[in-house]
């Protein structure tokens, strides 16, 4: 693995997220109190591209379950959220189409229950004058 360019330092402002593609990877950018890091933009819970979250400090928030990953360790500090509800969106509809929908909003809760979320992959970054350099 070596160092390739991945970005310019003003393409990622101070407390903002970048997606960039890098030899068939991609990674997300983040600048945090004028550091930048660089871990995998899937999220190692359903896939899901992190950069399209929320940014707190350094704990990146997934957009699609609500995952949480440190974005300085890649380290997972909090599981998905369990989606409920959504069954009372259908009251006015049938009984027995609101009988399947929330069989189907069960049977999802316990596909969830099974998936397990993984740590992202950190990438090694350096910058060096105003170029954003990865070891990929």
């Amino acid at each position: 693995m070596s160092f390739v360019k991945v970005a310019e330092t003003s393409d990622i402002p101070l407390g903002k997220m970048k997606h960039v593609e890098v030899n068939g990877k991609e990674i997300m950018l983040v600048n945090v109190n004028g550091k930048i890091y660089a871990i995998s933009d899937r999220c190692g819970h359903m896939n899901a591209r992190l950069s399209m979250g929320t940014l707190d400090k350094n704990i990146v928030t997934c957009p699609q379950h609500f995952s949480r990953f440190d974005v300085i360790t890649g380290k997972m500090v909090s599981r998905p959220v369990e989606m409920a509800g959504g069954a009372n969106m259908f009251e006015k509809c049938p009984e027995e189409v609101q009988r399947t929908i929330s069989q189907v909003l069960q049977r999802q809760r316990e596909l969830q229950k099974v998936i397990r979320t993984y740590d992202q992959l950190t990438y090694t970054v350096r910058v060096e004058g105003s170029q954003v350099l990865a070891r990929v």
